[in-house]
Protein backbone atom coordinates (compact mmCIF):
# COMPACT_ATOMS: atom_id res chain seq x y z
CA UNK A 1 0.00 0.00 0.00
CA UNK A 2 1.46 3.55 -0.78
CA UNK A 3 1.89 6.03 1.69
CA UNK A 4 2.65 9.67 1.47
CA UNK A 5 6.42 10.91 2.25
CA UNK A 6 7.65 14.34 3.65
CA UNK A 7 10.37 15.55 2.61
CA UNK A 8 11.57 18.90 3.79
CA UNK A 9 14.39 21.05 6.11
CA UNK A 10 12.06 23.73 6.75
CA UNK A 11 11.14 22.62 10.41
CA UNK A 12 7.68 24.57 10.91
CA UNK A 13 6.52 23.40 7.61
CA UNK A 14 7.38 19.59 8.52
CA UNK A 15 5.52 20.06 12.11
CA UNK A 16 2.59 21.74 10.44
CA UNK A 17 2.32 18.92 8.09
CA UNK A 18 2.90 16.45 10.27
CA UNK A 19 0.39 17.51 13.01
CA UNK A 20 -2.33 17.45 10.30
CA UNK A 21 -1.92 14.47 8.75
CA UNK A 22 -1.99 12.70 12.49
CA UNK A 23 -5.29 14.68 13.08
CA UNK A 24 -6.51 13.28 10.12
CA UNK A 25 -4.93 9.79 10.49
CA UNK A 26 -2.89 9.72 7.30
CA UNK A 27 -0.05 6.94 7.26
CA UNK A 28 3.22 8.55 6.30
CA UNK A 29 6.87 8.89 6.23
CA UNK A 30 9.37 11.64 7.47
CA UNK A 31 12.22 11.43 4.63
CA UNK A 32 15.34 12.69 5.34
CA UNK A 33 17.14 12.35 2.33
CA UNK A 34 15.46 11.74 -1.32
CA UNK A 35 18.88 9.86 -2.63
CA UNK A 36 16.80 6.75 -1.88
CA UNK A 37 13.13 6.88 -1.45
CA UNK A 38 11.01 4.03 -0.31
CA UNK A 39 9.30 1.98 -2.98
CA UNK A 40 6.37 2.54 -0.67
CA UNK A 41 6.38 6.08 -1.04
CA UNK A 42 3.24 7.45 -3.83
CA UNK A 43 3.21 11.09 -3.38
CA UNK A 44 5.92 13.52 -1.82
CA UNK A 45 4.59 16.73 0.28
CA UNK A 46 7.93 19.37 0.59
CA UNK A 47 8.29 23.02 -0.20
CA UNK A 48 8.64 24.60 -3.79
CA UNK A 49 11.75 25.18 -3.37
CA UNK A 50 12.98 21.94 -2.50
CA UNK A 51 10.39 20.01 -5.27
CA UNK A 52 12.76 20.44 -7.43
CA UNK A 53 15.69 18.77 -6.29
CA UNK A 54 12.93 15.46 -6.93
CA UNK A 55 13.10 14.03 -10.21
CA UNK A 56 10.73 11.37 -11.23
CA UNK A 57 7.98 11.60 -8.53
CA UNK A 58 4.52 12.78 -7.86
CA UNK A 59 5.05 15.86 -5.47
CA UNK A 60 2.62 18.46 -3.78
CA UNK A 61 3.77 21.71 -3.18
CA UNK A 62 2.84 22.62 0.24
CA UNK A 63 3.57 25.74 0.00
CA UNK A 64 1.70 26.91 -2.85
CA UNK A 65 -1.67 25.74 -1.15
CA UNK A 66 -3.65 28.75 0.74
CA UNK A 67 -3.53 25.80 3.77
CA UNK A 68 -1.88 22.79 4.71
CA UNK A 69 -5.30 20.57 4.69
CA UNK A 70 -5.75 21.80 0.58
CA UNK A 71 -2.00 20.07 0.47
CA UNK A 72 -3.18 16.95 1.66
CA UNK A 73 -6.58 16.81 0.01
CA UNK A 74 -4.68 16.88 -3.30
CA UNK A 75 -1.67 14.64 -2.02
CA UNK A 76 -4.58 12.06 -1.36
CA UNK A 77 -6.35 12.64 -4.53
CA UNK A 78 -2.87 11.50 -6.37
CA UNK A 79 -2.16 8.81 -3.86
CA UNK A 80 -5.94 7.07 -5.10
CA UNK A 81 -5.16 6.66 -8.73
CA UNK A 82 -5.10 10.87 -9.65
CA UNK A 83 -8.79 10.51 -11.12
CA UNK A 84 -9.47 13.36 -13.72
CA UNK A 85 -12.97 14.00 -11.56
CA UNK A 86 -13.83 14.61 -8.20
CA UNK A 87 -16.96 14.38 -6.65
CA UNK A 88 -18.58 16.44 -3.55
CA UNK A 89 -21.19 14.98 -1.92
CA UNK A 90 -23.41 17.59 0.31
CA UNK A 91 -26.58 15.98 2.72
CA UNK A 92 -28.25 19.44 3.04
CA UNK A 93 -29.66 20.25 6.54
CA UNK A 94 -29.14 22.30 9.56
CA UNK A 95 -25.82 20.89 9.72
CA UNK A 96 -25.01 19.90 5.92
CA UNK A 97 -22.53 17.08 5.54
CA UNK A 98 -19.96 16.99 3.17
CA UNK A 99 -17.69 14.34 1.88
CA UNK A 100 -14.65 14.64 -0.82
CA UNK A 101 -14.32 11.40 -3.32
CA UNK A 102 -11.61 11.05 -5.79
CA UNK A 103 -13.33 7.32 -7.82
CA UNK A 104 -14.42 5.56 -4.96
CA UNK A 105 -12.29 6.91 -2.86
CA UNK A 106 -13.36 9.05 0.09
CA UNK A 107 -10.43 11.93 0.88
CA UNK A 108 -12.21 14.05 3.53
CA UNK A 109 -15.85 14.80 5.26
CA UNK A 110 -17.10 17.55 6.82
CA UNK A 111 -20.09 18.58 8.91
CA UNK A 112 -20.36 22.13 8.56
CA UNK A 113 -22.53 24.45 10.90
CA UNK A 114 -24.50 25.95 8.71
CA UNK A 115 -25.38 26.37 5.60
CA UNK A 116 -23.12 29.17 4.66
CA UNK A 117 -20.38 27.32 5.93
CA UNK A 118 -20.88 24.82 3.96
CA UNK A 119 -20.98 26.84 1.10
CA UNK A 120 -17.45 28.26 2.04
CA UNK A 121 -15.95 24.58 2.44
CA UNK A 122 -18.02 23.33 -1.20
CA UNK A 123 -16.21 26.60 -2.87
CA UNK A 124 -12.83 25.98 -0.94
CA UNK A 125 -12.37 22.54 -2.92
CA UNK A 126 -13.66 23.47 -5.84
CA UNK A 127 -11.12 26.12 -6.42
CA UNK A 128 -8.41 23.55 -5.39
CA UNK A 129 -9.59 21.55 -7.60
CA UNK A 130 -10.08 23.67 -10.53
CA UNK A 131 -8.16 21.40 -12.85
CA UNK A 132 -10.42 18.68 -12.53
CA UNK A 133 -13.85 17.52 -13.58
CA UNK A 134 -16.24 18.90 -10.60
CA UNK A 135 -19.61 17.42 -9.93
CA UNK A 136 -21.72 18.33 -7.19
CA UNK A 137 -24.02 15.85 -6.10
CA UNK A 138 -26.80 16.92 -3.52
CA UNK A 139 -29.22 14.99 -1.43
CA UNK A 140 -33.06 15.71 -2.79
CA UNK A 141 -34.40 16.41 0.80
CA UNK A 142 -34.32 19.98 3.17
CA UNK A 143 -35.34 21.96 0.34
CA UNK A 144 -34.96 25.25 1.60
CA UNK A 145 -31.53 24.13 2.25
CA UNK A 146 -30.63 22.15 -0.74
CA UNK A 147 -31.76 25.25 -2.96
CA UNK A 148 -29.72 28.07 -1.08
CA UNK A 149 -26.51 25.27 -1.93
CA UNK A 150 -27.61 24.81 -5.26
CA UNK A 151 -28.23 28.19 -5.29
CA UNK A 152 -24.50 29.70 -4.01
CA UNK A 153 -22.89 27.62 -6.73
CA UNK A 154 -24.76 28.65 -9.87
CA UNK A 155 -22.16 30.65 -10.68
CA UNK A 156 -19.26 28.37 -10.89
CA UNK A 157 -18.97 25.78 -14.14
CA UNK A 158 -19.65 22.72 -12.46
CA UNK A 159 -22.40 19.76 -12.98
CA UNK A 160 -25.00 19.55 -10.27
CA UNK A 161 -26.75 16.77 -9.40
CA UNK A 162 -29.81 16.16 -7.08
CA UNK A 163 -29.66 12.64 -5.46
CA UNK A 164 -32.82 10.67 -4.05
CA UNK A 165 -31.60 10.38 -0.90
CA UNK A 166 -33.81 7.64 1.20
CA UNK A 167 -31.27 5.12 0.78
CA UNK A 168 -28.36 7.45 1.90
CA UNK A 169 -29.41 8.14 5.48
CA UNK A 170 -28.05 6.68 8.78
CA UNK A 171 -30.94 7.12 11.45
CA UNK A 172 -29.00 5.02 14.46
CA UNK A 173 -25.55 3.97 15.90
CA UNK A 174 -24.28 7.13 14.56
CA UNK A 175 -23.63 10.67 16.28
CA UNK A 176 -25.19 13.74 14.39
CA UNK A 177 -22.28 14.92 12.65
CA UNK A 178 -21.26 10.83 11.79
CA UNK A 179 -24.82 10.09 9.97
CA UNK A 180 -24.48 13.49 8.12
CA UNK A 181 -20.82 12.81 7.08
CA UNK A 182 -21.82 8.90 6.16
CA UNK A 183 -24.69 10.35 4.51
CA UNK A 184 -22.93 12.99 2.44
CA UNK A 185 -20.47 10.16 1.35
CA UNK A 186 -23.77 7.84 -0.02
CA UNK A 187 -25.07 10.92 -1.79
CA UNK A 188 -21.53 11.50 -3.53
CA UNK A 189 -21.41 7.84 -5.17
CA UNK A 190 -25.03 7.80 -6.07
CA UNK A 191 -25.91 9.27 -9.40
CA UNK A 192 -28.69 12.06 -10.03
CA UNK A 193 -30.83 14.56 -12.11
CA UNK A 194 -28.55 17.43 -13.07
CA UNK A 195 -30.02 20.53 -12.65
CA UNK A 196 -28.61 24.34 -12.31
CA UNK A 197 -29.37 27.67 -9.80
CA UNK A 198 -32.77 27.51 -8.62
CA UNK A 199 -33.11 30.90 -9.68
CA UNK A 200 -36.02 33.08 -9.12
CA UNK A 201 -38.58 30.35 -8.01
CA UNK A 202 -41.72 30.79 -6.01
CA UNK A 203 -41.55 29.52 -2.42
CA UNK A 204 -44.48 27.62 -0.91
CA UNK A 205 -47.08 29.03 1.63
CA UNK A 206 -45.38 25.78 3.49
CA UNK A 207 -42.35 26.80 3.01
CA UNK A 208 -42.52 30.48 4.13
CA UNK A 209 -44.33 29.00 7.42
CA UNK A 210 -41.95 26.68 8.51
CA UNK A 211 -39.36 29.14 8.73
CA UNK A 212 -41.73 31.49 10.77
CA UNK A 213 -42.29 28.02 12.99
CA UNK A 214 -38.55 27.70 13.40
CA UNK A 215 -37.98 31.60 13.99
CA UNK A 216 -40.68 31.32 17.08
CA UNK A 217 -38.84 27.84 18.20
CA UNK A 218 -35.12 29.55 18.18
CA UNK A 219 -36.67 32.95 19.72
CA UNK A 220 -38.18 30.77 22.69
CA UNK A 221 -41.78 31.52 21.35
CA UNK A 222 -41.09 35.31 21.36
CA UNK A 223 -40.81 36.50 17.84
CA UNK A 224 -42.66 35.52 14.66
CA UNK A 225 -40.52 36.89 11.46
CA UNK A 226 -42.58 38.41 8.91
CA UNK A 227 -42.98 36.91 5.43
CA UNK A 228 -40.87 38.99 3.96
CA UNK A 229 -38.29 38.15 6.23
CA UNK A 230 -39.27 34.23 5.74
CA UNK A 231 -38.52 34.89 1.86
CA UNK A 232 -35.61 36.41 2.45
CA UNK A 233 -34.06 33.26 4.65
CA UNK A 234 -35.22 31.22 1.94
CA UNK A 235 -33.54 32.83 -1.23
CA UNK A 236 -30.29 33.10 1.68
CA UNK A 237 -29.95 36.74 1.43
CA UNK A 238 -29.69 36.88 5.52
CA UNK A 239 -29.64 34.41 8.13
CA UNK A 240 -32.33 33.18 10.01
CA UNK A 241 -30.73 35.17 13.20
CA UNK A 242 -30.37 38.17 11.71
CA UNK A 243 -34.20 38.10 10.53
CA UNK A 244 -35.24 37.64 14.67
CA UNK A 245 -32.44 40.27 15.77
CA UNK A 246 -34.48 42.83 12.93
CA UNK A 247 -37.80 41.78 13.91
CA UNK A 248 -37.41 42.73 17.45
CA UNK A 249 -35.91 45.91 16.70
CA UNK A 250 -38.74 46.50 14.75
CA UNK A 251 -41.64 46.06 17.31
Amino acid sequence: MKIVGIYTKDFSLAHDIMNKMNERGIDYIHLHSIDRIPHKVGVIITSSAEGKDIGGRKVVYADCFRDIDSALDRAMQILHGNSDEIVIGIDPGEYPGIALLSGETVLRTWCASSTDEALGIVRKILSDFSDKERIVRIGHDARIYRDRIIDGLRDVDIRIEIVDETKTSQRTGYSRMERNEVAAIRIAKSRGRSVRGNGDRRFTDGEIKEVQRKSRILSGGRITISRELALKVLKGEIEMEEAIKFSKSSN
